[in-house]
């Protein structure tokens, strides 16, 4: 059994046995802590003594696999184990070491309590996840100390109630000290310390209210922008522009002391606007946006009070359609940290909106054995419910009676975001994965009872959403990006501020979201004749966009996962769905080549989440379940001809396959911005059924 820092270091915990995960028909998850009286009427489900107990969870032990089909087998009744009764696989999808400030800041500026039990569990996650050599932390999980990461964290943990004079806050204080200190964080740091009242927006470059106000025909609108960075951008627009700060209380007084380098009262702080960490500075400022901050600088100084009024009130505006087209979930726990605290300002805390939003906030929390954390979404609902129908179908496990009922348990249809039907931000490669997902369902003969459960209009108002998604303008012709179309000139990117992450302010096409959309397309295409002659040209132009994406050496980079084997089976597969394999296409044949060329000496693929930093591949140091996983998928799809490559890959997944079926966590999964790190627990789980199936369909049958 593992044992945790803070345990090692005497850290309280809460009592495992009283957790239990509530998750309601659409989806919903979040945590109660019951009283010990109700334990035995409210006994845990089968996921959260997995989840909390890990290597010590009883679950029935199945035979040694002698065949691929076997083990997925094995890996597929694992997976229905911890399945919940509404049909997803919950989990926490972790990473991140910037979400938990903005949960724990908009609690302590709204007085709203954290509880006993909560708070004792976010404390053990920040102390478990402290960089094990010098205990700072970093923009994410896996990354070294940086100063964004270690002063955020930091802050989370004397909020939370952690004495400054703890050991890991005296550790991790050296680490922020040596960093720079507080005036050396970056942009988004800036303003949440600013809240706090231990910085002064004076040194926090400005986001005027006032552009939202312009006209949309103007291509530098912030609504062409990408939507996270949009959605942030408004409510700290208004934040920002009134300077709200929450009244000094002594803790923050400490802080002031314990942050800096110098006395407070000593800082000026409009000096320090565009000092970040150099181990920070991922995307460093451009001339332009330098030029521009000045301007607003000033711009800030002369604004009339009117002026001021009316641009906020018409902030506010854009941020309650914002609330009330996510159930008061927003797009994201960032956003809606933001938007928590403009609502407390805006309409007291007795108000409709803020109270919706508080009860929000158990949403995006998520428990497991290192702690609890702040979670990138509030969940992967629908992302890996889809791929778990596909992997079913593919693997040919759907033809067995034991699997009807985790297939057929949600039987709603037409929520394609990522997380749940509430939240409600469509995507374009969880819509199209969504559709052919049911598509599968609806098709194969032994569900066909399940016909009256499937709206065919609804499906069909899908795939009108996703037409409508392909860029077929200036930029990026033919591709797919997330959220909508691309909207703005790519040369925006100039005015980006956020400094540790680029690519974040249009829209950018991506060869994931594009393959995923070319799968769904080609799949529905297959069934039905609806708006052929747009689909037949949508997936022309999605092909070829995929096709000149590929990189020179054959690789395709990859955005969302980590990296070129995550890329490279999405292409591979959507390549196949046309008809395109290693002995017909160059483009095919490149690819393939290309992973083969990284596989390494154990059998396997290993790909470090330095590839989505330095654009190169960069290999990690054992051949890795998961990204072996995606090769296999890719290779096998692109009937890549010399078996024995693929022979070695699956002797590597099944080596690593645990007596009752499932996987270790062994890396990281997951990229977003090019620098930040996510977890998708369910991957280990979700990828390998489908590549050993593929396997066992191609050369065991």
């Amino acid at each position: 059994m593992t044992v945790y820092y803070s345990e090692k270091i005497g850290l309280p915990k809460t009592d495992p046995q009283r957790w239990r995960l509530r998750v309601n028909e659409l989806g919903r998850q979040y945590w109660d802590y019951i009283e010990k009286e109700d334990l035995k009427n409210d006994p845990q489900t089968p996921y959260v003594q997995y989840l909390l107990k890990g290597d010590e969870f009883e679950c029935p032990i199945p035979e040694k696999p002698q065949s691929a089909f076997e083990s997925a087998r094995n890996c597929a009744d694992f997976l229905a184990l911890i399945q919940d009764e509404s049909g997803v696989f919950p989990c926490q999808y972790k990473g991140p070491m910037f979400m938990s400030i903005g949960y724990v800041v908009a609690c302590y500026f709204t007085n709203t309590p954290i509880p006993d039990h909560v708070r004792t569990e976010m404390i053990r996650y920040v102390v478990n996840t402290a960089h094990p050599v010098d205990g700072g932390w970093g923009l994410h999980e896996w990354d070294k100390s940086t100063c964004f990461g270690t002063c955020m964290n930091y802050v989370v943990l004397r909020l939370l109630g952690l004495p400054k004079d703890n050991p890991v806050c005296i550790k991790a204080r050296k680490v922020l000290h040596a960093l720079g200190g507080a005036l050396a964080t970056p942009y988004w740091g800036k303003a949440w310390l600013s809240l706090l009242n231990v910085y002064k927006w004076e040194g926090v470059n400005p986001a005027p209210p006032e552009m939202w106000n312009l006209p949309y025909s103007l291509k530098i609108h912030p609504c062409r922008w990408w939507v996270h960075t949009r959605a942030i951008a408004l409510p700290l627009s208004y934040i920002s522009s009134y300077k709200s700060q929450m009244p000094l209380t002594p803790l923050l007084k400490e802080l002031r002391n314990e942050i800096f380098l110098q006395d407070f009262d000593t800082i000026d702080f409009s000096k320090h606007r565009n000092n970040v960490c150099g181990i920070d500075l991922y995307y460093p400022h451009t001339s332009l946006l330098d030029f521009a901050n000045s301007i607003l600088v000033g711009y800030d100084k002369i604004r009339p009070t009117w002026l001021l009024k009316e641009s906020n009130d018409a902030v506010y505006e854009l941020i309650k359609k914002e609330l009330a087209n996510t159930e008061h979930l927003c797009i994201a726990p960032v956003n809606a940290a933001f938007n928590t605290i403009v609502a407390y300002l805006e309409e007291g805390p007795e108000s409709y909106n803020f109270k919706r939003l508080q009860e929000r906030f158990k949403d995006v929390i998520f428990h497991g054995p290192q702690g609890m954390t702040t979670m990138g979404t509030n969940g992967t609902q629908v992302w890996d419910t889809s791929f778990c129908l596909q992997y079913f179908f593919m693997a040919g496990l759907a033809d067995l009676d034991e699997y009807e009922e985790l297939i057929i348990r949600d039987k709603r249809i037409g929520c394609f975001p990522f997380s749940t039907k509430e939240q409600g931000y469509t995507v374009s490669d969880c819509t199209a994965e969504a559709i052919k997902a049911i598509l599968m369902v609806k098709n194969h003969p032994k569900f066909a009872y399940l016909g009256d459960y499937i709206d065919e209009d609804l499906l069909k108002k899908g795939i009108d959403g996703l037409l409508s998604l392909q860029n077929v303008g200036s930029y990026h012709f033919g591709s797919f990006s997330t959220y909508e179309s691309t909207r703005a000139n790519p040369a925006l990117e100039k005015i980006n501020p956020a400094e540790v992450f680029g690519n974040i302010m249009v829209e950018y096409p991506y060869v994931e979201c594009t393959d995923s959309s070319v799968l769904g397309l080609t799949y529905f295409r297959e069934h039905w004749d609806y708006r052929r002659h747009d689909i037949d040209t949508a997936i022309e132009r999605g092909v070829k966009f995929i096709c000149d994406a590929q990189q020179e050496d054959g690789s395709w980079y990859g955005c969302w996962g980590v990296c070129f084997t995550y890329a490279g089976m999405f292409a591979l597969e959507a390549l196949a769905s046309v008809n395109q394999y290693y002995e017909t296409n160059e483009v095919v044949r490149k690819g393939c080549d290309f992973l083969v060329s990284k596989q390494m000496a154990d059998g396997g693929w290993s790909e470090s989440i330095k590839s989505c930093e330095t654009h190169t591949y960069v290999r990690g140091k054992r051949g890795m379940v998961v990204q072996t996983s995606w090769v296999l998928i890719g290779l096998i799809l692109a009937k890549y001809p010399h078996k024995e490559v693929i022979d070695r890959g699956v002797q590597l997944i099944m080596s690593r396959q645990k007596t009752r079926g499932d996987f270790d966590f062994e890396a990281v999964e997951g990229i977003f911005n090019h620098s930040c790190g996510i977890e998708y627990p369910n991957y280990k789980f979700l990828f390998p059924i489908k590549a050993l199936g593929l396997y066992s369909k191609e050369y065991e049958q």
